[in-house]
Protein backbone atom coordinates (compact mmCIF):
# COMPACT_ATOMS: atom_id res chain seq x y z
CA UNK A 1 0.00 0.00 0.00
CA UNK A 2 1.23 3.43 -0.90
CA UNK A 3 2.04 6.25 1.38
CA UNK A 4 -1.22 7.52 2.56
CA UNK A 5 -1.25 11.61 1.72
CA UNK A 6 -1.01 13.72 4.92
CA UNK A 7 -0.73 17.32 2.93
CA UNK A 8 -3.21 18.48 -0.22
CA UNK A 9 -1.98 17.94 -3.27
CA UNK A 10 0.66 20.78 -4.97
CA UNK A 11 -1.97 21.63 -7.40
CA UNK A 12 -4.79 22.62 -4.75
CA UNK A 13 -2.55 24.06 -2.32
CA UNK A 14 -2.91 28.15 -1.05
CA UNK A 15 -1.12 31.06 -3.49
CA UNK A 16 1.99 31.28 -2.45
CA UNK A 17 2.44 27.87 -0.91
CA UNK A 18 6.10 27.28 -2.17
CA UNK A 19 7.16 30.15 0.28
CA UNK A 20 9.21 28.05 2.52
CA UNK A 21 7.77 29.25 6.36
CA UNK A 22 10.93 27.85 8.45
CA UNK A 23 14.47 27.37 7.07
CA UNK A 24 17.76 27.26 9.19
CA UNK A 25 19.99 29.57 9.10
CA UNK A 26 23.49 27.54 9.93
CA UNK A 27 22.14 24.52 8.01
CA UNK A 28 25.58 23.65 6.41
CA UNK A 29 27.25 23.73 9.81
CA UNK A 30 24.58 20.80 10.24
CA UNK A 31 25.07 19.06 7.20
CA UNK A 32 28.83 18.74 7.03
CA UNK A 33 28.64 17.27 10.30
CA UNK A 34 26.10 14.44 9.85
CA UNK A 35 27.91 13.66 6.58
CA UNK A 36 30.93 13.54 8.32
CA UNK A 37 29.05 11.26 11.45
CA UNK A 38 29.16 13.73 13.70
CA UNK A 39 27.64 16.20 16.16
CA UNK A 40 27.69 19.86 15.39
CA UNK A 41 28.49 22.14 18.32
CA UNK A 42 26.60 24.63 18.79
CA UNK A 43 22.57 25.67 18.70
CA UNK A 44 20.61 25.06 15.59
CA UNK A 45 19.37 28.90 14.51
CA UNK A 46 15.89 28.45 13.16
CA UNK A 47 14.96 31.18 11.06
CA UNK A 48 10.66 32.11 10.60
CA UNK A 49 9.02 34.23 7.95
CA UNK A 50 5.42 34.93 6.91
CA UNK A 51 3.88 33.60 3.80
CA UNK A 52 1.00 35.23 1.76
CA UNK A 53 -1.37 32.12 2.49
CA UNK A 54 -1.08 32.44 6.64
CA UNK A 55 -3.00 34.42 8.95
CA UNK A 56 -0.74 37.18 10.22
CA UNK A 57 -2.05 37.37 13.07
CA UNK A 58 -1.78 33.75 13.85
CA UNK A 59 1.60 33.83 12.41
CA UNK A 60 2.99 36.35 14.75
CA UNK A 61 1.32 34.81 17.74
CA UNK A 62 2.96 31.53 16.99
CA UNK A 63 6.49 33.08 16.23
CA UNK A 64 6.26 35.37 19.14
CA UNK A 65 5.83 32.65 21.54
CA UNK A 66 8.98 30.14 19.64
CA UNK A 67 11.54 33.41 20.19
CA UNK A 68 10.36 33.66 23.83
CA UNK A 69 10.82 30.10 24.39
CA UNK A 70 14.10 29.67 22.62
CA UNK A 71 15.76 32.84 24.50
CA UNK A 72 14.76 30.85 27.58
CA UNK A 73 16.49 27.86 26.79
CA UNK A 74 13.34 25.59 26.41
CA UNK A 75 13.49 24.99 22.93
CA UNK A 76 15.63 21.72 21.71
CA UNK A 77 15.30 19.13 18.84
CA UNK A 78 12.98 15.86 20.19
CA UNK A 79 13.34 12.53 19.69
CA UNK A 80 11.35 11.81 16.25
CA UNK A 81 10.16 8.24 17.50
CA UNK A 82 8.30 9.27 20.76
CA UNK A 83 4.94 8.45 21.39
CA UNK A 84 2.88 11.78 21.52
CA UNK A 85 -0.50 13.40 21.56
CA UNK A 86 -2.28 10.12 22.17
CA UNK A 87 -4.77 9.85 25.28
CA UNK A 88 -7.11 6.87 26.52
CA UNK A 89 -10.78 7.24 25.27
CA UNK A 90 -12.93 5.26 27.27
CA UNK A 91 -15.96 5.51 24.87
CA UNK A 92 -19.44 6.79 25.04
CA UNK A 93 -21.64 8.94 23.46
CA UNK A 94 -21.43 6.90 19.97
CA UNK A 95 -17.55 6.49 19.92
CA UNK A 96 -15.37 3.46 20.94
CA UNK A 97 -12.69 3.12 23.78
CA UNK A 98 -9.34 3.50 22.41
CA UNK A 99 -6.57 6.45 22.04
CA UNK A 100 -7.40 9.23 20.52
CA UNK A 101 -4.86 11.94 20.12
CA UNK A 102 -5.26 14.99 22.54
CA UNK A 103 -6.07 18.05 19.86
CA UNK A 104 -9.03 15.68 18.87
CA UNK A 105 -9.91 15.49 22.12
CA UNK A 106 -9.46 19.41 22.98
CA UNK A 107 -11.47 20.02 19.73
CA UNK A 108 -14.10 18.26 20.93
CA UNK A 109 -14.45 19.85 24.06
CA UNK A 110 -14.46 23.14 22.93
CA UNK A 111 -17.03 22.18 20.74
CA UNK A 112 -19.28 20.93 23.15
CA UNK A 113 -18.24 24.33 25.06
CA UNK A 114 -19.48 26.09 22.82
CA UNK A 115 -22.71 24.29 21.76
CA UNK A 116 -23.75 23.34 25.61
CA UNK A 117 -26.10 20.61 23.97
CA UNK A 118 -23.06 19.52 21.73
CA UNK A 119 -25.02 19.14 18.80
CA UNK A 120 -26.25 22.23 16.51
CA UNK A 121 -29.73 21.87 16.67
CA UNK A 122 -31.47 25.16 18.24
CA UNK A 123 -31.71 27.62 15.62
CA UNK A 124 -33.71 30.15 17.23
CA UNK A 125 -33.80 33.49 19.41
CA UNK A 126 -30.51 36.16 19.19
CA UNK A 127 -26.49 35.95 19.15
CA UNK A 128 -27.07 37.19 22.93
CA UNK A 129 -29.77 34.17 24.09
CA UNK A 130 -28.75 31.87 21.55
CA UNK A 131 -25.51 29.27 22.05
CA UNK A 132 -25.51 28.06 18.69
CA UNK A 133 -26.04 31.48 16.85
CA UNK A 134 -23.17 33.17 18.59
CA UNK A 135 -20.63 30.23 17.98
CA UNK A 136 -21.85 29.28 14.72
CA UNK A 137 -19.36 30.52 12.57
CA UNK A 138 -16.37 29.30 15.15
CA UNK A 139 -17.49 25.82 15.56
CA UNK A 140 -17.62 25.29 11.85
CA UNK A 141 -14.55 26.25 11.18
CA UNK A 142 -13.66 24.08 14.33
CA UNK A 143 -15.67 21.26 12.40
CA UNK A 144 -13.85 22.07 8.79
CA UNK A 145 -10.48 21.97 10.87
CA UNK A 146 -11.32 17.57 11.10
CA UNK A 147 -10.60 17.40 6.94
CA UNK A 148 -8.26 18.20 4.48
CA UNK A 149 -7.16 21.93 4.59
CA UNK A 150 -6.42 23.86 1.25
CA UNK A 151 -6.48 27.89 2.83
CA UNK A 152 -6.37 29.85 5.46
CA UNK A 153 -9.86 30.29 6.96
CA UNK A 154 -11.15 27.05 6.32
CA UNK A 155 -10.70 25.56 9.54
CA UNK A 156 -8.54 25.39 12.82
CA UNK A 157 -7.02 23.42 15.26
CA UNK A 158 -5.37 23.01 18.71
CA UNK A 159 -2.25 24.21 18.25
CA UNK A 160 0.73 23.09 20.55
CA UNK A 161 1.92 26.13 21.79
CA UNK A 162 5.35 25.09 22.42
CA UNK A 163 6.10 22.54 19.61
CA UNK A 164 6.11 19.32 20.30
CA UNK A 165 8.80 18.75 17.63
CA UNK A 166 10.64 21.08 19.60
CA UNK A 167 10.59 19.07 23.04
CA UNK A 168 7.11 21.32 24.20
CA UNK A 169 4.53 19.15 26.48
CA UNK A 170 1.92 17.51 25.23
CA UNK A 171 -0.68 18.56 27.60
CA UNK A 172 -4.31 20.50 27.33
CA UNK A 173 -2.53 23.70 29.05
CA UNK A 174 0.19 24.01 26.33
CA UNK A 175 -3.08 23.80 23.30
CA UNK A 176 -4.68 26.70 21.64
CA UNK A 177 -6.37 27.56 18.62
CA UNK A 178 -4.95 28.53 14.91
CA UNK A 179 -5.93 28.69 11.34
CA UNK A 180 -5.60 25.26 10.51
CA UNK A 181 -3.58 25.76 7.56
CA UNK A 182 -0.94 28.25 9.02
CA UNK A 183 -0.26 25.98 11.80
CA UNK A 184 -0.28 22.61 9.46
CA UNK A 185 2.55 24.31 7.09
CA UNK A 186 4.52 25.87 9.91
CA UNK A 187 4.83 22.62 11.63
CA UNK A 188 5.49 20.87 8.07
CA UNK A 189 8.56 23.69 7.51
CA UNK A 190 10.36 23.36 10.67
CA UNK A 191 10.15 19.79 10.42
CA UNK A 192 11.77 19.87 6.90
CA UNK A 193 14.51 22.81 8.22
CA UNK A 194 15.37 20.29 11.20
CA UNK A 195 16.07 17.39 9.69
CA UNK A 196 19.69 16.86 9.92
CA UNK A 197 19.64 18.45 13.51
CA UNK A 198 19.96 15.88 15.97
CA UNK A 199 17.83 15.02 19.07
CA UNK A 200 18.45 17.39 22.20
CA UNK A 201 20.00 20.06 19.82
CA UNK A 202 19.26 23.37 21.24
CA UNK A 203 17.63 25.77 19.06
CA UNK A 204 17.17 28.96 18.69
CA UNK A 205 14.07 31.31 16.72
CA UNK A 206 14.50 34.33 14.81
CA UNK A 207 11.85 36.22 13.11
CA UNK A 208 12.25 37.63 9.35
CA UNK A 209 10.59 41.19 9.56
Amino acid sequence: MGKKRTAPPRQTQAKGAKIVSAYLENADVFRTAKAAGKKADGPAVLVLRNRPDFDKKDFDRKAKDLVRLGQEGRLSKADSDRTTNSVHHRGGRGTKPGNRTRTRVFRDRVIRRLTKSERLTQQHGTRETNQYLANKDLVDRLYGGRGPITARGQGLDPDHVHELQLDGKDEYANLRLMDAWTNRQIGSDISVALRDVDPGTPIIVKVLP
